[in-house]
């Protein structure tokens, strides 16, 4: 009995053993161990959890020859690229795969024949979803009785089409998604007539929109620490675009895009964004309405640290905006705290080259101000800024390229070096 009793203990922890080698290996490799010898043979199809990640151009018949072969208990992904050739298995994987316990199910699209393919309505039966990524895809009517992802921590849509069914099925997929923690949408399209979307959710704490036209409305979100809203109209918030903003106030890293459209903007905001230190912009200095929407953030930025402004105006501005005209937009306490500025795209346009200055002359606490590129020309406006006054002794601006400039005035030879490391050295003779 004794034997018998070792015997059996044995062969658990040679099961045990085994199993968790094999759950250390890619898919492939763990099918292949079959190969080893009989005591390994087929181990692969009851392993505890296994992941499934084909890459794209997978034939369909090789997706069958595992994911239906698999009898063990959780998958902890299933990763498919859904072609043309894999575009009418779909719904049997993910049949198959509701008689497990999936955590993560990615779906990236790469169809020719049509855009959008429609996703199966089992995808809402996986209650232990963690994670749900698609892309290009027509979500389904939700069941009757759907009781939502109560596990699922990271929603990512790109490009999803949601179809009319006379409800909200995005909010009501996020709202019954409590441990929500990440919420990524980029282009994602709710038919006209449907009820506006209302981002909800007690415990996110980052949120991107990337949208031309839509119309989102942000509920209560008192964990969020990251935003990233790059939408360009904002018709439900265009008599109160502060109140949209005010959404934002407790975060610690913003993104935003001036809105192309007329919204109303106080010159003050009702409130401050208390923990915010990375504020980034999408801005046109050529257009007086984006400058002042900046100017009016910056008034309610007073910890921000960094500064990251990326342009997209013309190479020619109607408008000009002096130094003297961005010093009376400046109040007391703007930028207290600034330490690093960074600009991307630039043109190199007066209205820029003012704002610049205006940052070396002001922030007290300024220790970079980088550019993404050296002017064409090193002209006067570049002496200027170069060698205007700076609220900041240990302020620096670092150009990215590599040119060498000698500028000659009032009989003063000014040389400026600047290489592939980012920094300058002025020197005047």
């Amino acid at each position: 009995m004794a034997n018998g009793n070792g015997d059996r203990l044995r062969r658990r922890t040679t099961v045990v053993l085994q199993d968790e080698i094999l759950v250390r290996l890619d898919l492939r490799d763990a099918v292949r161990t079959s190969a080893l010898s009989h005591a390994w043979r087929d181990l692969w199809k009851s392993l505890s959890v296994l992941s499934f990640s084909f890459p794209l151009g997978t034939h369909p018949s090789a997706v069958d020859s595992v994911l239906l072969r698999y009898i063990g208990p959780r998958v902890s992904l299933f990763h498919i690229y859904v072609d043309d050739a894999s575009a009418g298995r779909v719904d049997d994987w993910l049949l198959a795969l509701s008689r497990c316990r999936v955590e993560s199910i990615h779906m990236r699209c790469r169809l020719r024949s049509v855009y959008y393919f429609n996703l199966h309505s089992s995808t809402f039966s996986f209650a232990d979803l963690v994670s749900l990524r698609l892309q290009r895809s027509n979500i389904p009517s939700l069941p009757i009785g759907f009781a939502g992802f109560p596990a699922l921590q990271e929603l990512d849509l790109k490009f999803v089409h949601f179809l009319a069914h006379g409800e909200n099925q995005l909010e009501a997929i996020i709202r019954r998604s409590p441990l929500l923690d990440a919420l990524y949408m980029s282009n994602v399209f709710i038919p006209l007539g449907c009820p506006h979307s209302v981002i909800e959710a007690p415990n996110l704490r980052s949120l991107t929109i990337y949208s031309h036209d839509d119309d989102w409305r942000i509920g209560e979100l008192p964990c969020l620490e990251d935003a990233n809203i790059q939408v360009t109209f904002y018709p439900q918030y265009g008599h109160d675009f502060g109140d949209f903003l005010a959404r934002f106030a407790q975060v610690r890293n913003l993104t935003l895009v001036s809105p192309v459209d007329d919204v109303e903007m106080p010159y003050t905001l009702p409130f401050t964004f208390y923990n915010l230190k990375n504020l980034k912009l999408y801005l046109d200095f050529t257009q007086m309405q984006h400058i002042l929407f900046m100017f009016t953030l910056l008034r309610s930025c007073h910890n921000l640290e960094k500064l990251e402004i990326e342009i997209y105006d013309d190479d020619h501005q109607s408008i000009d905006v002096n130094w003297e005209f961005l010093n009376s937009l400046w109040t007391d306490g703007m930028c207290a705290n600034l330490q690093v500025v960074q600009i991307i795209q630039i043109k190199w346009l007066p209205n820029e080259i003012s704002f610049m200055k205006l940052i070396l002359s002001k922030a007290r606490l300024l220790r970079t101000l980088y550019v993404d590129k050296c002017p064409d020309h090193f002209d006067d406006p570049l002496v200027d800024l170069l060698k205007c006054r700076r609220a900041s002794a240990q302020a620096r601006v670092l150009f990215e390229g590599n040119k060498i400039w000698k500028h000659e005035k009032d009989g003063k030879t000014t040389e400026l070096f600047v290489y592939s490391l980012y920094r300058f050295f002025q020197l005047s003779s």
